[in-house]
């Protein structure tokens, strides 16, 4: 695929560099080292991944060219004396680097080399390091470092001419004539080309107008355009030693004439295909989409719902549609982890919630990749970033860039627009809606559960679909049609181009598929976000009553999308157990944690708001009842109290008595205006008092006693 010295152009950044690299060297298959092939910079080696560089390579981010050095020669010709001296030095000290090579591996080392050179050899260390990035630069060849003196050797430059007049023809008027030779000027009129005129596609007239301006701070007064060119006050000319118009024009045609030079140099080559030099199955990529639907509430098709999440995995080996995820909820992690769960497990139980007449054998995929590629929301985010922990190479692709995944994008629009004469999906609607164009509301008419079932479907005819029948290996073909289609050729690679996939384990679910987090037991149960969480398990272990002297952590797994229950490993039992939220109407709701703890804000700031409300009415009522009881006060200390007073039972009888009142103690209203008297029977004598004048009434009694 590549070798050592090959070159490169690299179009992606790669451990910030961007261009032309060089294959230096490789390290067991780990790492692969490279260098950036810039003669103004001389830069060190650095390393990437081997994986990453393979990746980039089938990927066609990184595109190998031709040599830059290719016709610089190794037994140089006659040099001068000095030159001859600098070139010994620059071979002995690539024999020190190359007896050790693995100093190059690593940028300390090869400081440390570079320093002890420059004490044995007592030149300076930016020398040695200038002399090392370029002899790595040019293929580990030592004469790039006196190249200048063999292109004058050869005749391929020419010395530059010393200063004074200009040779050529005299240009007629009064031009820019500053008598500046050309290579004076030549670096910045290419300068000037590649910023302007590249770049910035501007003409070549502008590019030399913009130049004048910007590069040599030429007054814009002090220009003028006429016929023939673009002239200046010649008394400002000298100041500014500008080029002329005709010395600008031609520099212009020569970089252009060599642009396209190396454009056809550059060997260009076709387009490759992802499933291009991907060894077996075990190489996904996932992603999310909106589905341009309208669906309608499960409990009644009067509520519309709005479009669904789809998630879809896909297989780069075989385009098979390894697993999915249907979901009203935004793209996240959470419902990401839905379709790994469903990617990584047997698909029967899925047919049969479904109702679905497939099985296993029909969409055989249940195993975990050698390496995932997805985007950077989900598996960069606080959720997602455990999930490489599991073994699973995770590699997110740059911004804006869907062809980095062209697999999955390729599939996502194969499923919106699958046939839709075979499967009519009321409610669609187009992405880009042009005006009075249908939004789907009126038509909507499937739920979440028939739209998940219809997308199954399609996902299966999908898979059943035939594969390209240059990709059928030659050992294959002894299986018959049934390994050219999609999952027939999956099934088919699992056995005989093994090695990229494992199975899922019993806790894998658990560990890196939920979310985990730190949770506090106390004497209720499991503390966590706010709630509350309980099961038997807790005490018969006796870990609650462990925890009322002080609280123990532990580590728990949860969904995110569901607040009333979550997960925790029993040590004894080696398993992972529920435990269940303690309050039911998190259950009612189904509620998510992001919405309990809003309901728990909402609860609380009631509760204040009610604790508020009732501590102002108070502060108002305290007030007259304070005054109420000063008075009581002062009425009882100026009121004589006799020494009957003090008969208790008595008074308490009165008393209770006086409390004693019609229809149920005057809460049910009197049928008739006037009362009924009032009866006491004492021994043969009956003591009637009208109304509810109780006093008089013991006062007959009183009387009565004494008189017995």
């Amino acid at each position: 695929m590549f070798e050592i010295h090959d070159v490169y152009d690299v179009r992606i950044i790669i451990a910030k560099v961007t261009g032309l690299v060089r294959v230096v060297d490789t390290i067991d298959l780990r790492k692969v080292i490279l260098i950036q092939i810039d003669m103004n910079l001389f830069k060190l080696p650095f390393s990437v991944d081997y994986g990453d560089w393979i990746d980039c390579i089938n990927a066609g981010q990184a595109v190998k060219v031709t040599d830059p050095f290719i016709k610089l020669t190794s037994v140089p010709p006659k040099l001068p004396k000095k030159a001859a001296e600098r070139l010994i030095m620059i071979q002995s000290v690539a024999g020190i680097i190359s007896k050790n090579p693995s100093c190059i591996h690593q940028r300390a080392s090869l400081n440390a080399q570079i320093n002890d050179i420059s004490e044995t050899l007592g030149l300076n260390k930016k020398t040695i390091k200038l002399w090392v990035s370029a002899w790595l630069q040019a293929g580990r060849n030592p004469v790039v470092i006196v190249r200048k003196f063999i292109e004058r050797a050869t005749g391929n430059i020419k010395n530059k001419s010393s200063s004074g007049n200009k040779r050529g023809a005299k240009s007629s008027g009064q031009t820019i004539d500053s008598n500046v030779p050309a290579y004076e000027v030549a670096a910045t009129i290419e300068k000037a080309y590649s910023s302007y005129v590249l770049i910035g596609k501007m003409n070549w007239k502008d590019a030399y107008h913009e130049m004048l301006l910007t590069l040599y701070k030429v007054p814009q007064e002090a220009i003028s355009e006429q016929n023939s060119g673009i002239y200046i006050d010649p008394s400002l000319s000298t100041k500014y030693r500008t080029p002329t118009w005709p010395q600008f024009r031609y520099r212009c045609r020569i970089l252009k004439k060599a642009s396209k030079e190396i454009e056809i140099e550059i060997p260009q080559g076709s387009r490759g295909r992802a499933t291009d030099n991907v060894p077996g199955p075990g190489f996904y990529e996932i992603d999310a989409t909106h589905f341009q639907i309208q669906l309608v509430s499960r409990l009644t098709k009067r509520l519309l719902v709005g479009r669904p999440t789809v998630y879809l995995i896909v297989e780069t080996y075989d385009s098979l549609i390894t697993g999915y995820a249907v979901s009203l909820e935004s793209p996240s992690w959470a419902v990401a982890a839905l379709a790994l769960h469903n990617c990584f497990s047997d698909k029967s139980q899925v047919f049969k919630r479904l109702g679905l007449p497939f099985t296993q054998e029909d969409w055989p995929s249940e195993h975990l990749p050698t390496l995932l590629r997805a985007d950077r929301a989900e598996l960069v985010s606080n959720m997602g970033q455990k999930f490489p922990t599991s073994g699973i190479r995770v590699e997110v692709t740059p911004s804006m860039t869907p062809i980095a995944k062209g697999t999955v994008e390729s599939k996502n629009s194969a499923i919106k627009n699958h046939k839709s004469s075979r499967y009519d999906l009321p409610g669609l609607f187009s992405k880009k809606r042009e005006r009075r164009s249908k939004d789907g509301k009126r038509d909507a008419a499937l739920d979440i559960f028939e739209f998940e079932k219809t997308l199954v479907e399609i996902i299966m005819d999908i898979n059943g679909e035939p594969v390209n029948p240059k990709r059928i290996p030659p050992d294959a073909l002894h299986e018959g049609a049934k390994v050219a289609s999609r999952a027939g050729f999956h099934k088919w690679a699992l056995t005989h181009r093994a090695g990229f996939t494992r199975n899922m384990g019993q806790n894998f679910v658990y560990e890196y598929l939920l979310t985990n987090g730190t949770a506090s037991i106390g004497p209720l149960g499991i503390k966590f976000q706010g709630e509350v969480f309980t099961c038997d398990r807790l005490r018969e272990l006796g870990i609650l009553s462990a925890s009322r002297s002080q609280p123990i952590k532990i580590q728990v797994s949860y969904n995110p999308l569901l607040a009333s229950e979550l997960y925790f490993f029993d040590t004894i039992e080696s398993e992972w157990l529920p435990a269940y939220n303690i309050d039911p109407e998190i259950y009612n709701i189904r509620a998510s944690f992001a919405e309990a703890r809003d309901l728990r804000v909402c609860q609380n700031q009631l509760a204040s708001q009610a604790e508020f409300n009732n501590y102002s009415k108070r502060r108002v009522t305290v007030k007259n009842l304070r005054k109420s009881v000063r008075d009581s006060v002062r009425e009882s200390k100026e009121t004589f109290r006799a020494k009957s007073a003090t008969n208790i039972r008595k008074n308490r009888a009165e008393e209770r008595a006086n409390e004693r009142i019609e229809g149920l103690n005057g809460s049910i209203p009197p049928t008739t205006e006037r009362e009924p008297p009032i009866t006491q029977a004492s021994g043969n004598n009956i003591i009637v008092a009208q109304g509810n004048d109780a006093l008089s009434l013991w006062s007959e009694v009183d009387a009565t006693n004494r008189i017995k």
